[in-house]
């Protein structure tokens, strides 16, 4: 525990707390989640700021999610405040407009189809209000108004069950509309296993390209860079690679040697609501433009240590 006594219940799960002995002049505790140890450390004294009590609801989908960095899972574990907290839910890609989180229950609903057409196990073995926190959602009254939001376009068939106890929704199954809205959304990009790589095609960089390829590869997406497509001999190459990044899930920039395309390309995405993860070779960075050096970057020397900080990014990122 530090020097200092915890809490009972964790200041972010609302989970009861394990003492964590240390020698730091700190508020240390352990919460056990999805059969892992998360060492949590606060200054003495630490309260919620008003912002992050009401989006804390983010904080605990990104650990129910196993999105949270590997240093919270050793006694490396970051010293939170209210700043590292707003920080974390500000930057967390996760469904927040209504678009986004219908998308996202009409995408996690289709993965957990056996067949097309088979009945959805959505609430088999899950306490409800875990899983509307593991959707992001504030709670299980918002989970269910999105799922009978999807009820009432046509897009999944069911019973509606609701009783004085609350309102429910079983024998869940998809219908071809709903089977289509996931075909459109696969190919739009935003639920595409697809990165587009965005960097320069020098000989000097073939090391840095494939250290790029390989970090993307490992973590289960497909890296597309636009000098590998083969496309209509009618189509510009602008064209092409606009119509890539449209299919992506994100993009890769290393603008190392400051290439006009990477910044374009980047652009691009930014504007399409795609995330783009910044790399560069520490050595280039003091010329990068600063329109974009505001942004953090994965600076790097040595490929290895460029290829795992890559993968560790994605794994946090975007999966």
């Amino acid at each position: 525990m530090g020097m200092m006594t915890p809490p009972k219940v964790c200041h972010i799960t609302g989970l009861v707390t394990e003492n964590f002995p240390s020698e730091w002049d700190l508020v240390e505790y352990v919460v056990q989640i999805n059969d892992k140890r998360i060492l949590f450390r606060f200054g003495f004294g630490h309260t919620n700021s008003d912002f992050v009590e009401s989006n804390k609801y983010i904080l605990q989908g990104l650990i129910l999610n196993d999105k949270l960095t590997a240093e919270f899972y050793t006694v490396k574990s970051p010293v939170l405040d209210n700043e590292k907290l707003e920080a974390m839910i500000r930057n967390a890609l996760v469904p927040l407009t209504p678009e986004d989180k219908i998308t996202h229950l009409l995408t996690y609903l289709h993965s957990l189809q056996e067949y097309e057409g088979s009945e959805v196990p959505f609430f088999d073995n899950e306490d409800k209000q875990e899983l509307a926190k593991k959707l992001y959602f504030k709670n299980y009254d918002e989970l269910i108004f999105y799922l009978f939001t999807l009820f009432n376009l046509g897009l999944i068939d069911g019973i509606d069950v609701s009783s004085k106890d609350g309102r429910e929704l079983a024998n869940i199954r998809f219908t071809f509309q709903g089977l289509a809205k996931v075909i459109e959304l696969n190919e739009s990009g935003t639920q595409s296993e697809r990165c587009f790589v965005a960097m320069s095609f020098s000989e000097d960089l073939i090391g840095t390209r494939q250290a790029i390829k390989s970090a993307i590869d490992e973590v289960g997406f497909k890296p597309i860079l636009i000098d590998e497509i083969h496309y209509d001999a009618d189509v510009t190459i602008n064209d092409a690679l606009i119509a890539e990044i449209k299919k992506c899930k994100f993009l890769v920039a290393d603008f190392s040697q400051h290439k006009h395309g990477v910044y374009f390309e980047a652009g691009f995405a930014l504007g399409l609501g795609r995330p783009v993860i910044y790399l560069c070779k520490e050595e280039d960075f003091s010329n990068t433009h600063f329109d974009t050096n505001h942004y953090p970057h994965i600076l790097y020397n040595n490929l290895n240590e460029h290829q795992e900080k890559l993968k560790t990014k994605i794994e946090a990122w975007i999966k």
